[in-house]
C-alpha cells in the first residue's frame, strides 16, 4: 500500500469518525420527523464538494445549505457545525452557541425560517476561518449536520444540545444573528443530513534568494581586480558582472576614479614604448658602426 494511499484512507476514517462524534448522544437515540439533505458547492467538472482555498487568517466562503426531501413543509430548522484542527468558526452569533473540544470548535445555531417542499436554504454570514498560523495538514474539513427545530426541542433545545457536548461550556454568541436565504445548490448523491465543506491552505512564494556578491554596484567593482594593469601587459577591461559591461550592445563608459587609472596606465604604457624605441635605435647604431 503507497503513502499516499494510506494518507487518503486515514483521512477518510478521521473524516468518517468526525461525521459520527458529530452527534451527541442523545441525539442517535432520536430520529428526526424531517427529512432533510445537508447540501453546499460542488465542482460541475467531478460532482465533488468543492476545495476552497484560503490564506491563513482567511474566511472559507462556503454556504452550509439544507433542503427540505419531506412531504411537508419544514418549520424552523437547527444546524450543528464541527470545524477541526486548524480551521475555526466566528463566534459572533446570537442565535449559536459555541464550545470546543480538544481540536474540534463547535457550534449549534436554530433558525426559525420555515422550509417548504423541494426548496433549499443556506447560511448566508462568514462562519469559518483559517487560524492566523494555520498548517497546511490541518486545513481539510469542517461537518455540518442539519436537523429540525422540532427534533431539537425534543431534546432540550440548542442549549441543551450544546451543553450536551463534550469539551468546554457552551457560550452564547453576543453579535448579530446567522441569518438564511434561498439558494440554488446541488444535492449530493446520496442525500443525507450530515455533509462536509473542504480547505486547502494556500502557502506564500517562497522568498528569492539574495543578490550575488559578484553583481555589487559598487563603483569600485567596475573593474575586476584580476584584470590590474602591468607595464607590458593589455589595457584593463571592465568586469562582466560590473554595471554597464554588458553582452554584445557593449557597456557604458568607465568613469569617476576609474578613469584616472586608466589614463595612469596608458601613460606609463606610451613612456615605455618610447624608452624601448630609443633604446633600440641605439643599439642599431652602434651595430652598424
Amino acid at each position: 500500500m503507497t503513502a499516499r494511499l494510506s494518507a487518503r484512507l486515514a483521512l477518510g476514517a478521521a473524516i468518517l469518525a468526525a461525521g459520527v462524534a458529530a452527534l451527541p448522544a442523545p441525539a442517535l437515540a432520536a430520529p428526526d420527523p424531517a427529512k432533510l439533505a445537508a447540501v453546499t458547492e460542488q465542482d460541475p467538472a467531478t460532482g465533488r464538494n468543492i476545495k476552497y482555498p484560503v490564506k491563513r487568517g482567511e474566511v472559507v466562503p462556503a454556504s452550509l445549505g439544507v433542503t427540505n426531501l419531506g412531504d411537508a413543509p419544514v418549520k424552523g430548522l437547527v444546524v450543528q457545525v464541527r470545524a477541526v484542527d486548524d480551521l475555526d468558526l466566528l463566534p459572533k452569533y446570537d442565535n449559536c452557541w459555541y464550545g470546543k473540544d480538544s481540536n474540534v470548535d463547535i457550534a449549534w445555531c436554530e433558525f426559525d425560517d420555515e422550509l417548504a417542499v423541494g426548496a433549499t436554504l443556506a447560511t448566508t454570514g462568514d462562519l469559518i476561518v483559517t487560524s492566523t498560523d494555520a498548517q497546511a495538514d490541518k486545513v481539510v474539513v469542517v461537518i455540518f449536520r442539519w436537523a429540525s427545530k422540532e427534533w431539537a426541542d425534543g431534546l432540550g433545545g440548542v442549549q441543551k444540545l450544546a451543553e450536551n457536548e463534550q469539551g468546554t461550556d457552551p457560550v452564547r454568541g453576543t453579535g448579530s444573528t446567522l441569518t438564511l436565504a434561498p439558494r440554488e445548490l446541488p444535492l449530493p448523491a446520496k442525500p443525507n443530513p450530515i455533509n462536509f465543506v473542504y480547505a486547502s491552505l494556500v502557502t506564500p512564494p517562497a522568498a528569492s534568494p539574495t543578490a550575488s556578491p559578484s553583481t555589487s554596484t559598487s563603483p569600485s567593482a567596475s573593474i575586476s581586480p584580476s584584470a590590474s594593469a602591468s607595464p607590458t601587459g593589455p589595457l584593463p577591461s571592465a568586469s562582466p558582472a560590473a554595471p554597464g559591461a554588458g553582452g554584445g550592445d557593449g557597456g557604458l563608459p568607465v568613469t569617476g576614479s576609474n578613469t584616472a587609472t586608466v589614463a595612469g596606465v596608458g601613460a606609463v604604457l606610451l613612456l615605455l614604448g618610447g624608452v624601448g624605441y630609443l633604446v633600440a635605435r641605439r643599439r642599431r647604431t652602434r651595430f652598424v658602426a
